[in-house]
């Protein structure tokens, strides 16, 4: 149903009345157990099937509200920082432990950090030694004040009172976000830093980069295109800057191309 904050009359009406009246008779009769109801779902024949899209589908039910299909699904806010650090392999297993704060930087966006502060208690702009930028986002500590910036982008779960349902937008400053934010310059710096030292071939260092960032292998006719922009973004890197060595001027462009395939629609949907 559309209103999962709201079961009641002013509430909109479930697509399935039986279906919800079963699961719910199921959930009591298990005890409330979560988790043995979740198992239920994820093994039924209904969430195993395959989702195909039709033209007859479309125009019998355009909105998808009787999911004769799944809808195309934007990954979280937490999800996409999470899938960007995981691909760089530097996320760390530390599990359990306080959160990980956040803290306002010298420009006024949110990041994470030990917040140093001056004697009228104003952001002094200064590092601290910090651990805890790779941690899951689920330990990221939550403030009604202080989202963090590339959470709150992506629209980060409201906590004023509380979420019963996630918000997912497209709108132009995501987009912004993947190709300006320090955090998505740093991390595809870093998957182009990881690939340049274990693979020595332009194509094996965006092939591998693939296969990590969507865990599947990339395709010929995509690989030809990618290593034109490679070539293409390493000359003009050495353009604008004669002193830059080749091989830094491949690492810019290849981080360049880390970062295009973390703002891909194939990166941030599921399909």
């Amino acid at each position: 149903m559309d209103s999962p904050g709201d079961f009641g009359r002013l509430g909109s009406k479930p697509t399935h009345p039986e279906l919800l009246d079963w699961l719910a008779d199921e959930l009591m009769r298990g005890g409330w157990k979560l988790k043995r109801m979740h198992r239920m779902m994820m093994l039924s024949t209904t969430y195993t099937q395959a989702s195909h899209r039709s033209e007859m589908l479309d125009r019998v039910d355009p909105d998808n509200r009787l999911y004769a299909r799944m809808s195309i699904r934007r990954l979280e806010s937490e999800a996409i920082r999470d899938a960007m650090i995981a691909a760089t392999s530097v996320m760390t297993s530390e599990m359990h432990g306080p959160p990980v704060p956040v803290k306002e930087d010298a420009v006024g966006q949110i990041v994470l950090g030990q917040e140093m502060l001056d004697g009228e208690r104003k952001p002094t702009g200064k590092e601290d030694d910090f651990e805890g930028v790779s941690r899951r986002s689920v330990y990221v500590q939550v403030r009604r004040s202080r989202p963090l910036a590339v959470l709150e982008t992506f629209d980060i779960a409201t906590v004023s009172p509380n979420c019963t349902e996630r918000n997912f937008s497209n709108v132009a400053p995501q987009s912004l976000l993947m190709m300006n934010s320090q955090f998505a310059i740093d991390h595809a710096e870093r998957l182009a830093d990881q690939m340049i030292r274990e693979e020595t071939e332009t194509s094996d260092q965006i092939s591998q980069a693939w296969m990590q960032c969507f865990g599947s292998s990339i395709e010929n006719t995509v690989l030809v295109e990618m290593i034109e922009f490679v070539e293409k973004q390493t000359a003009t890197f050495q353009s604008r800057d004669s002193k830059l060595s080749p091989a830094a001027a491949h690492r810019l462009a290849l981080a360049s191309a880390c970062q295009a395939m973390f703002s891909s629609n194939e990166f941030l949907y599921v399909d």
